[in-house]
Parts: C-alpha cells; sequence; structure tokens
C-alpha cells in the first residue's frame, strides 16, 4: 500500500507542477491574467497534467522500495 500511496503524491505533485509550470508560461507578459489565455493555452495546460500524472505515477509505481543494507 505505501508504494501506492507514493506513486499517487509523486503524480498529484507533478501533474499539478506541470499544470502550473504551462499556466505561467502563458500568463508572461504585460497585461495579462486569466482572461486573457486562450481555450488551446488551457487545453495544453490540462494535458500537460495528464502525461505528468500518468507517467510520473506509472514509474514511481514501478520502482519498488528497497529494503536498506545493513
Amino acid at each position: 500500500m505505501n508504494t501506492i500511496l507514493k506513486a499517487v503524491f509523486s503524480a498529484l505533485t507533478s501533474g499539478l507542477i506541470a499544470f502550473l509550470s504551462a499556466l505561467l508560461t502563458a500568463l508572461q507578459g504585460q497585461n495579462t491574467g486569466f482572461d486573457t489565455i486562450t481555450d488551446g493555452q488551457w487545453v495544453t495546460a490540462a494535458l500537460a497534467f495528464i502525461v505528468a500524472a500518468t507517467g510520473t505515477g506509472a514509474v514511481t509505481y514501478k520502482v519498488r522500495n528497497h529494503p536498506a543494507h545493513v
């Protein structure tokens, strides 16, 4: 169960970072705000979240915790 929780946390964290990064890129420049973001930029941000979350979650889940060597 620990590996599943680690994968979920990792997926959500990386997805959120990717989403916010895409929004920050869209908001750069003078006189910008959320109302200036185009539909395509919202789609790009959503896809960034999905790709980052699924990719990171899957990779994190496949990497098993190894016991410490004593």
